[in-house]
């Protein structure tokens, strides 16, 4: 019995033990990565030459964006060709330059096989949130537009089938460095958006 006693005294000690270094790392600074999931692989980001991150966000894309790109809608077509948009930019309601800090911890969970199991995809499509790769010439060289709800993406040619993170986490990252635009339905912003499309002229 007074074996047993000491081997539980024992986990104890080492559980608190992790839990205040983790505190002690997060008061730091340090950020923690947290995912609803373990990271099982880490592979080498493929844009080695980008100047800086951006990132954006709008109201969902499908409804509004109404010009066709070599004959795809809005659902499927390329949204970045020849370093430009394929969409109305002007539409785009936030955006944000990543720090070289915010920068690593972005690439930190690009390159991060983080959901297993895997989120499933629906068949719906409705994007808000794009991340963008720019050289030193301010052109974008890669993107990664991403819908939270329906657990789908678009990606440049150089990212094609490199996207493994967990959508729920990188959603979090983007609340984290200031993106505000999130619609979850019931949870108000659904009116917001809808007023949105209504005021200019999306029924």
């Amino acid at each position: 019995m007074r074996r047993i006693i000491f081997f539980v005294a024992i986990l104890l000690l080492v559980c608190c033990k992790n839990e205040n270094v983790q505190q002690s790392l997060e008061s730091e600074g340090i950020p923690i990565e947290k995912s609803i999931s373990k990271i099982i692989n880490k592979r080498d980001f493929p844009i080695k030459k980008f100047s800086k991150i951006e990132l954006v966000s709008y109201y969902n894309r499908v409804v509004w964006d109404t010009i066709k790109y070599k004959g795809e809608s809005a659902s499927y077509k390329v949204v970045v060709d020849n370093y430009k948009f394929t969409f109305d930019s002007t539409m785009i309601q936030e955006r944000v330059i990543l720090n070289k800090s915010q920068e690593k911890e972005l690439i930190n969970l690009l390159i991060s096989d983080t959901c297993i199991p895997q989120e499933m995809e629906a068949g719906c499509y409705n994007p808000r949130h794009m991340i963008l790769f720019r050289d030193e010439k301010n052109r974008i060289i890669g993107y990664n537009e991403f819908c939270t709800s329906c657990i789908g993406s678009r990606n440049s040619s150089n990212l094609e089938g490199f996207q493994k993170y967990c959508y729920a986490d990188m959603a979090e990252l983007f609340r984290k460095f200031g993106i505000k635009l999130f619609v979850e339905y019931g949870d108000g912003n659904g009116a917001k958006e809808y007023n949105f499309f209504k005021s200019k002229g999306f029924n």
